[in-house]
């Protein structure tokens, strides 16, 4: 009869020491990039998402690029993901931005756009799902939103240049929220229209300390003056024809 194995005490007290992972999720000009480049600045190690040398080409011509743009974003991040559990040198807690968990809900809107075939979705979904069972899940994923005329003064800044309107992509987020849960994943919002960027790093770290300390109630949280979603207006901005 075969022995059950068991892993070496060196193994399991690495384990142990594993940083608290958190995932930055949020809609376009919710100000991911701001809180991600304080908390750096702070001195917490953070993976940003890498650049996708196939976006340009989606934008250009989005029938024909959704699919292999979708593609190539996943693996991308399917390989960080995987990475930051063998990378030592990580802080404790460590940030992502967005990560494989937000690709679904480009690859529901894409596919629901018609920008993508019923075998191409359920393929990048196939993935999706083989990820979220079979890699470690985050501790923690924080969402950031804001109210309305915050959205798009942060969009008229950015001289529009956004490519999905937030206003249509936001029910997949909510969808996306309520799964999270499901998969007892805690969440937890922040209003980043209410609470200035170093306000909001101190909150996330608050809500980080709590569940470490009492981990078994790990559970969605609204943050203070926050508001479980909003309807962004929608703006001048559509995919390229």
């Amino acid at each position: 009869m075969r022995e059950a194995y068991t892993k070496p005490p060196e193994s399991r007290e690495h384990e142990l020491q594993k940083p608290f992972q958190i995932t930055v999720i949020g809609a376009a000009c919710s100000g991911k990039s701001t809180l991600l480049r304080s908390l750096e600045d702070s001195g917490f190690t953070v993976h940003t998402e890498p650049d996708n040398p196939v976006f340009p080409l989606f934008l250009e011509n989005p029938k024909k690029f959704a699919f292999q743009n979708q593609l190539h974003k996943t693996t991308q991040l399917m390989q960080l993901e995987i990475l930051d559990t063998k990378t030592d040198g990580l802080t404790d807690p460590h940030f992502r931005e967005s990560g494989v968990l937000a690709t679904d809900i480009y690859n529901r809107y894409l596919h629901d756009q018609k920008l993508m075939t019923d075998d191409q979705f359920s393929y990048l979904q196939w993935l999706y799902e083989h990820h979220m069972s079979s890699f470690p899940k985050p501790d923690l994923v924080v969402y950031l939103h804001a109210d309305d005329g915050t959205i798009k003064d942060r969009a008229l800044k950015r001289d529009g240049l956004v490519a999905h309107d937030p206003h249509e992509l936001q029910p997949y987020w909510d969808r996306l929220i309520a799964d999270l849960e499901k998969r007892d994943i805690p969440v937890f919002r922040v209003n980043t229209g209410v609470h200035q960027v170093k306000e909001s790093q101190e909150l996330i770290l608050g809500e980080v300390e709590r569940l470490k300390k009492v981990p078994e109630i790990a559970e969605s949280t609204d943050d203070i003056g926050g508001v479980y979603a909003y309807r962004s207006v929608r703006l001048e901005v559509t995919l390229p024809q």
